[in-house]
């Protein structure tokens, strides 16, 4: 660690904290009590040092002279959800605003940016300020009265948790937005569907919200693949069954667009000796688990596609014959990778790119053993960040650059304990 007064001063405030931590264990009950609120406070004033550094990063251009997006890169050195360091940076350039240039403006919220610096509110709360203000409906409020919510909320947000803000900023927000969005051919409907897996590994769920026709078509589509009730179960459950049957029978007939260069599948992960023998169960490509029934079922009709390395039935390796990846190949990579490489990403095989650890250019193999699946922001990273992959006993392990992370140290998705099928 450089000496300079930055660092030091962190130094010293992570020592205060270990010299905190152990004078917690001797405090009475009302000493804890003030520690929490000014523990709460320090807290919002260290996320608050963490805006600041992400505006002025992303308006000097730091990420983009090492090769990375604001978003992707923040999610790196802070280890927090791309989804949360999206919304930091969204904060960090509406409270420290810039001009096309990069030189800083007044801030799109002032009163925001105010109550932010003195830590009376956190990061979460501007976060609920800033998503509310940069709404459609907000855009249609008249400059005034925007200024004049922007302060309410902030006020608003000294008093109130973060969840409770949301609730009332859209409240507010709707109020203002009194002649709601202009008249047009019909009402605007948007098509919303939410598919999870569950946390017990078993199935999922699916949530959503559909326009007019899309509904009209897709309750058509249920009601005619609907089994008669003489089955003992429920109106849901036999919906539930005629949607599985449609979508089966699209795969089967092979009528979805091409993904990855495969047609859409379901991709089964057993054990081979397990396969042979006395198969009771087998992991499915989206992380579900099905028993034994289901599992012969789908084996009675079924491609299977061994993905042994070095196997005689397909050629993994073709050297430097080609520069491409074969299909083999590929459903070798989607075997082990199980989409993007990348630890943390969960994007699916089909939107993956194959990359050469060792690149073609410098006389890198085309084979398994040379190839990782990224999705295009990995892909991308990797190329100009100065990301390093290496193969460790035949999976990838990556290590950042040393302005990300100085001590370099490796990181990689958990192994496979199955081979797929």
């Amino acid at each position: 660690m450089s000496g300079s007064a930055l660092l030091a001063a962190y130094g010293e405030a992570i020592e205060a904290m270990v010299r905190v931590r152990a004078l917690v264990a001797v405090a009475d009950g009302s000493e804890l009590i003030e520690a929490l609120k000014l523990g709460a406070r320090l807290q919002r004033l260290a996320r608050y040092g963490d805006i600041c550094a992400i505006a002025r990063l992303d308006r000097e251009g730091e990420f983009t002279e090492r090769g990375a997006d604001a978003a992707p890169a923040v999610s790196d050195i802070l280890r927090v959800p791309r989804r949360a360091s999206a919304r930091m940076v969204a904060v960090a350039r509406a409270v420290f605003p810039t001009t096309l240039d990069g030189h800083p403006v007044e801030p799109k919220l002032p009163a925001t940016a105010t109550v932010l610096a003195t830590g009376e509110i956190d990061a979460q709360h501007a976060d609920v300020i800033e998503r509310h203000l940069s709404s459609e409906a907000a855009r249609r409020i008249d400059p005034a009265r925007w200024a004049a919510a922007e302060v309410q909320l902030a006020d608003w947000a000294r008093l109130y948790r973060p969840d409770e803000l949301d609730r009332m900023a859209r409240e507010l927000i709707e109020q203002l937005d009194q002649d709601g969005p202009p008249p047009g051919d019909g009402e605007d409907q948007v098509n919303v569907l939410h598919l999870s897996k569950s946390r017990n590994g078993v199935g999922g769920r699916v949530k959503g919200e559909l326009d007019s026709v899309t509904f009209e078509m897709f309750a058509r589509a249920i009601e005619a693949a609907l089994k008669p009730d003489d089955q003992q179960k429920t109106l849901g459950e036999r919906q539930a069954d005629a949607l599985g049957e449609i979508c089966e029978n699209a795969l089967d007939e092979g009528r979805l667009p091409v993904k990855g260069g495969q047609r859409p599948h379901a991709v089964i992960s057993i054990g081979y000796d397990t396969l042979l023998h006395d198969a009771k169960g087998a992991t499915l490509d989206y992380g579900g688990y099905i028993g034994a029934g289901d599992l012969r079922r789908l084996l009675c009709d079924a491609c299977v596609v061994p993905v042994v390395l070095g196997g005689n039935s397909e050629v993994l390796d073709v050297g430097r014959t080609q520069r491409t990846a074969t299909k083999p190949q590929r459903d070798g990579l989607v075997a082990r990778d199980r989409g993007c490489a990348y630890p943390g990403c969960d994007a699916r095989a089909y939107r993956c790119q194959v990359h050469h650890v060792v690149h073609w250019a410098h006389r890198g193999r085309t084979a398994i053993h040379s190839m990782v699946l990224l999705c295009v922001t990995h892909h991308r990273m990797v190329h100009r960040a100065g990301w390093t992959i290496r193969m460790v006993d035949g999976f990838p392990e990556f290590i950042p650059p040393k302005w990300l992370d100085h001590t370099q140290t490796p990181r990689r998705k958990p192994r496979p304990t199955v081979l797929r099928v």
